[in-house]
């Protein structure tokens, strides 16, 4: 599978699944499979008792998170198997909610556990929601404000700023949207949001509160825990040990696939899909995000190997931020002790997006579920994971879905715009396929058609014979355009009135609208028409 072709379906309420759910199953049983075997050191903890450590104390920070957030837990035997996705705690669009729904109904085919990570440690891309209005016969997009924007400030630290502006969020979107959706998801969703004040003064665990309140509300009841907790675990700090420790031979890997990756795609841009870990020295830039709290921005984890111990500083510091004792050869166990010292002190160490999906796919779950964005970004990650660790990355699946909001607007006005843009040249530079009956018996137009045929059949042996033919076409074309005005003034009259319908149809029949302004009733009939049985 090339994750890089990967597309969104054009057609509204279609899934695009890869490999084809029904093939799941089959996956999950070859993943199990392959990591069972898998006999990887992690600096004195073999894989098999990693895999084991990490689920059992995920599963229970999943338990805690939901009773503390008043959300339910399901039952998870100790035996299940895990499938895992996340987002970050966003409204996103539908497109990214069903996979949440996905993991879900093939948990429930193959006696799976579903787990949902919250990916807290991302920053928020707006503090608004595009939102359509209509405007007499037109669409307007207007964005509507949750909150006050503070800035790139990971969702773990990110404050609701001003209570007010949060609380009325529903009732402006209501205002815009007007009555184009009878039961906009907004009216479940909102009320559960504000309800979250209770439990968070965090956007986007208020968020995923509120979606997850919904989804309990629509049959679903996956494990939900912050990437955030996952990442002060003692099983991620024995991962992130073991990177740390091997970050020469990690960085080598991950540098020279990123360069044939960007060579095979023709990527100019040195930040896509990810920049390139980068040295300062004696310094080595880890695949790691670390901050303080008291700073909440991200900056890399910069490393530097001495004979026996790791120091770390966070980048752009001068001050060391602590020295481990740790190296390739050495155990982790005390270097584990110190790294869950950080968090006391205020400081956050996370991981970056290909090491998150490394975690969760080799020592969290047994099967992976990715959207498009994500399974561009693991083509890349497959390369490094596999030869890092030597073993044949597990499998994933990707989905997504369009589905549109149902607002009213005519279908296919691109085609017809295309047709019409052609028509247009074609009235311009072969006037002469276009006369009308009337036009035809004018002398005029008989010269001026006759001078063409000349023109077309003249010499072309020299240069200066085919300048002079190009020249005496257009002027032919150029005359016999003045008999077919008016049918090209009603033409571009009808390409100025098909540009704004295609204007409506794009505003109307986009994919990137919230969850939250669609029908309730849509979303619901929508899923379960692409996962039946779910």
């Amino acid at each position: 599978m090339n994750e890089h072709r990967l597309r969104a379906p054009t057609v509204d309420g279609a899934l695009l699944a890869v490999p084809p759910l029904a093939e799941a199953y089959a996956l999950l049983q070859a993943n199990t499979a392959r990591l069972a075997a898998w006999n990887h050191d992690f600096q004195g903890r073999p894989a098999s008792r990693l895999r084991f450590d990490v689920r059992t104390q995920i599963l229970a920070a999943a338990d805690k998170f939901l009773r503390a957030s008043g959300l339910d837990t399901p039952v998870v035997l100790e035996s299940s198997r895990l499938l895992v996705t996340g987002h970050q705690p966003e409204m996103f669009h539908p497109g990214v909610w069903i996979k949440n729904f996905a993991i879900a109904a093939l948990a429930k085919q193959t006696d799976s556990v579903a787990l949902n990570l919250i990916v807290d440690n991302d920053i928020p891309k707006s503090s608004a929601l595009k939102v359509p209005r209509t405007v007499h016969d037109a669409f307007r997009i207007e964005k509507v404000q949750f909150d006050n924007w503070a800035g790139e400030i990971p969702y773990e630290d990110l404050k609701v700023e001003d209570e007010a502006l949060f609380a009325s969020f529903a009732q402006r979107v209501r205002e815009v949207l007007g009555n184009a959706i009878s039961d906009p998801l907004i009216d479940e969703f909102w009320p559960r949001a504000l309800s979250a004040a209770t439990h968070s003064n965090r956007v986007g665990l208020r968020f995923a509160i509120a979606r997850r309140g919904v989804e309990a509300f629509l049959g679903m009841h996956n494990l939900e825990v912050p990437l955030s907790t996952v990442c002060e675990s003692e099983g991620f700090q024995w991962f992130a040990c073991h990177l740390l420790a091997h970050l020469p031979r990690f960085q080598q890997i991950h540098n020279e696939a990123l360069g044939r990756y960007r060579s095979l795609y023709g990527i100019r841009s040195t930040h896509h899909p990810v920049p390139a870990l980068g040295r300062q020295g004696d310094w080595l830039e880890s695949p790691f995000w670390v901050w303080r709290s008291s700073c909440p921005r991200r900056k890399p984890l910069m490393v530097k190997q001495l004979s026996r111990t790791l120091q770390l500083r966070i980048g752009g510091e001068e001050e060391m931020l602590i020295e481990l004792p740790l190296g390739p050869d050495r155990e982790a166990c005390c270097a584990v002790a110190q790294l869950q010292e950080l968090p006391s002190r205020g400081v956050r160490l996370r991981t970056r997006a290909l090491t998150t999906t490394m975690f969760a796919r080799y020592l969290l779950g047994d099967l992976f579920l990715h959207g498009i964005g994500g399974a561009k970004y693991d083509e890349l990650g497959d390369e490094i994971s596999g030869r890092f660790f030597g073993i044949e990355p597990p499998g994933y699946l990707t989905t997504s879905m369009t589905l549109c909001l149902g607002l009213d607007a005519e279908t296919g006005t691109s085609d017809r715009l295309a047709r019409t843009n052609r028509e247009i040249r074609d009235l311009s530079w072969n006037a002469d396929r276009h006369l009308l009956s009337e036009a035809l018996s004018n002398p005029e137009v008989i010269r001026w058609i006759d001078a063409k045929r000349r023109a077309v059949g003249g010499p072309v042996e020299t240069h200066v014979q085919r300048v002079a033919r190009f020249y005496e076409i257009r002027r032919c074309h150029e005359r016999l355009r003045e008999f077919v005005v008016d049918q090209l003034e009603c033409v571009e009259h009808e390409r100025v009135a098909l540009i704004r319908a295609e204007e409506r149809e794009k505003v109307a029949r986009s994919r990137e609208y919230s969850l939250v302004l669609h029908s309730l009733q849509h979303l619901r009939e929508a899923f379960d028409r692409a996962l039946p049985g779910r």
